[in-house]
């Protein structure tokens, strides 16, 4: 798997303030008329305007875009739809770019746009780091949503999963002059469309190029030329062909959500876990306005989410994998995250170790999807002045902080089906409560005591890690380290507006076997060793300087990826799927049958603080019914009946030879 790594754009600045692309030899807008011109050529030209003025029942309202650019146009249909919906509807906005702008370039273009700075101070807020894949944004407290794809338009639209209820309506078909960026015109990009697009949808584009048409019409859609904007004579509208449409129908992989059971707006959900899982999807839910019952018999992040220190950290691999893209997405949303949660972190983080192997590290970041000006390297190391420590258990306690999440302290043992929904029970087969959802986000004890019966949970291979950190006094010279201090370990500063305590974390240990009778006793002489020797500010600790020892489990999967969907019942996929992996039917024939309102989000591993963040966003997704902010290919490997599926694949359950 290579690089995709995204190249900003660079922009200049024409009269000091018309945006210019050297790369393409064009500018972003006319100087001056940038925002009536949008408004005029997309906002009204799609048909959009028009369908938010006169369906004031429609639910939701789906856009689509080619060429992000500025993000303009999205600015302009984000204050359009403010200013003219009703508070019952929503705005899905799904945008591409290959090229994006560096962000301190929007501050000083968006600076010059007062008329939009209620807006646009949103969008860079949210604007996240410019890795490839894509990128969940929220505005107008969940009624708009943002999926901002970065990569190359063709690529990523095929990895665009979309229901059939999440096809796109109206398109903008933006770019530079075709001339200039002919990729963004071409036959097979609109052909891209045409499954993801909705009946009748409309699109529109301020070019009016003859190439352009020609090919647009050859593939059945229906060109209009309308007069153009300022100097420009004329533009176009399309309209999408119902034929070719039907004749293109979307592919839909077996893990596709397309008959998924999702939540209605009465529905209460009970999470079970409050740990990172439970207490990121209970905040994603809640925010979306539904009614959230959080079990958790020992209260917020009270295991292995609980430690006083928690790590952010970058995710390195010499080439990009499922586990390197994951974390580098889950990473960006959660420093998205933290702009908006009320917790104090430190950021700054060195990799002591790319000393030792500069080759192997400086290989590694530069066929990495991380920009450039992430890191730096330096005589001391590699630093990523992003990433950094904070407190687990007040994160997770801020984000279970919200009038919808209700906190139930007490101890599930069972789940039991209803007419309306679910029972849940405790160790004394008493109800707890009922809910017409449950979200099993239960850490380490789903295995280590089996509390919870659940004969579904007992097939999923999940495993425990023992981790274990040690809490010690400072030294005069350890106050003055700033940073993080990481190599196969890792040691914090003291941040005692953090921890609560004058004291450093050195961690974690990482057991998934054999655990000794004295383990803890092992496992703190080896964690004081390493920090010896990682930096000479620690070079005198003892364990006469340790205060504390904390010890957690984690829960891990066999490819060290989390569970996100919806609950599977083997048996149940047998039947389904093994026709299809036999006879090599389209995976699309078959649709992914689940358990109705069981849905499962766990095996976090070492990074359930930051997977956690993503994971959360894309699950909520799956339950809400919007567009999954994550590629198909990418899904696959963290969808929560991938295990089952393996297994059905192998020779000896479909009875192929080998």
């Amino acid at each position: 798997m290579s690089a995709r790594r995204i190249e900003p754009i660079t922009i200049e600045f024409k009269d000091g303030t018309t945006p210019y692309s050297p790369l393409f030899g064009d500018v972003y807008y006319t100087h001056g008329t940038g925002i009536a011109e949008s408004n005029y050529v997309y906002i009204e030209g799609s048909g959009f305007a028009d369908a938010l003025k006169n369906q004031k029942t429609k639910k939701h309202f789906r856009v689509g875009e080619i060429g992000f650019g500025v993000g303009l146009n999205f600015l302009l249909t984000y204050q359009h739809f403010l200013k003219h919906s009703t508070p019952e509807q929503h705005l899905t906005y799904v945008t591409v770019e290959k090229h994006p702008v560096r962000l301190e370039d929007l501050r000083r273009l968006y600076s010059g746009w007062d008329e939009l700075s209620s807006v646009s101070s949103e969008l860079l807020d949210q604007y996240p780091v410019l890795v490839p894949g894509m990128h969940s944004l929220t505005f107008a407290k969940g009624r708009v949503k943002m999926v901002l794809m970065l990569g190359e338009a063709s690529e990523m639209l095929t990895k665009l999963a979309l229901t059939d209820e999440q096809k796109i309506e109206f398109w903008y078909w933006d770019g530079f002059a075709p001339n200039r960026n002919p990729d963004a015109f071409q036959d097979s990009l609109f052909r891209e469309l045409l499954p993801l697009s909705a009946p009748h949808a409309r699109a529109s584009s301020f070019t009016s190029a003859g190439w352009v048409r020609r090919g647009l019409e050859s593939l059945g859609f229906k060109v209009t030329k309308r007069p153009g904007f300022g100097f420009k004579r004329e533009c176009i509208q399309v309209e999408f062909p119902e034929s070719s449409m039907e004749k293109n129908k979307l592919k839909k992989p077996w893990f596709s959500s397309n008959h998924l059971k999702t939540l209605k707006e009465v529905d209460r959900i009970s999470v079970i876990g409050g740990g990172f899982s439970g207490t990121s999807i209970s905040r994603a839910l809640a925010e979306r306005g539904y009614q959230i019952q959080l079990l958790d018999q020992d209260g917020i992040a009270s295991h292995a989410s609980g430690n006083a220190y928690g790590m952010f950290n970058a995710q390195l691999s010499k080439k990009p994998n499922p586990i390197s893209r994951f974390s580098q997405l889950s990473l960006t949303h959660f420093l998205r995250e933290l702009e908006h949660r009320s917790v104090v972190y430190r950021k700054g983080l060195l990799r002591l170790d790319a000393l030792r192997e500069r080759e192997d590290f400086e290989e590694a970041m530069n066929t990495s999807e991380y920009p450039s000006s992430f890191y730096h390297f330096s005589s001391e190391g590699l630093s990523f002045p992003e990433c950094g420590v904070l407190n687990p258990k007040k994160l997770c306690e801020d984000r279970a902080n919200h009038p919808n999440i209700n906190i139930i302290r007490s101890k599930v043992k069972s789940v039991v089906q209803t007419k309306t929904g679910f029972s849940i029970c405790d160790v004394n087969e008493k109800e707890i409560t009922t809910c017409a959802h449950v979200v099993y986000a239960t850490g380490a004890s789903l295995v280590l005591d089996r509390h919870l019966e659940h004969e579904l949970l007992e097939q999923i291979p999940l495993r425990p890690i023992r981790g274990q950190v040690i809490y010690v006094r400072p030294t005069a010279e350890s106050k003055k380290v700033e940073e993080c201090l990481v190599d196969s370990g890792y040691t914090s500063p003291m941040v005692p507006e953090i921890s609560g305590s004058d004291t450093h974390c050195i961690g974690a240990t990482y057991q998934a076997k054999t655990i000794d009778d004295n383990q803890e006793n092992i496992d703190t002489n080896t964690l004081l060793e390493e920090a010896r020797q990682r930096h000479p500010a620690f070079s005198s600790l003892t364990i006469n300087d340790v205060v504390s020892v904390r010890v957690g489990y984690r829960l891990s999967t066999p490819d060290k990826l989390p569970l996100i969907g919806p609950l599977c019942d083997p048996s149940q996929l047998k039947n389904d799927f093994s026709l299809m992996l036999r006879s090599g039917l389209e995976e699309g024939d078959t649709p992914l049958r689940a358990k109705e309102g069981e849905w499962i989000f766990t095996g976090m591993g070492s990074r359930g603080m930051t997977f956690s963040s993503y994971g959360a966003e894309i699950l909520a997704a799956m339950m809400t019914g919007e567009i999954l902010p994550i590629e198909t290919d990418l899904l696959e490997h963290v969808h929560s009946a991938r295990f089952i599926v393996r297994n059905l694949k192998k020779p000896e359950s479909t009875g192929k030879k080998t």
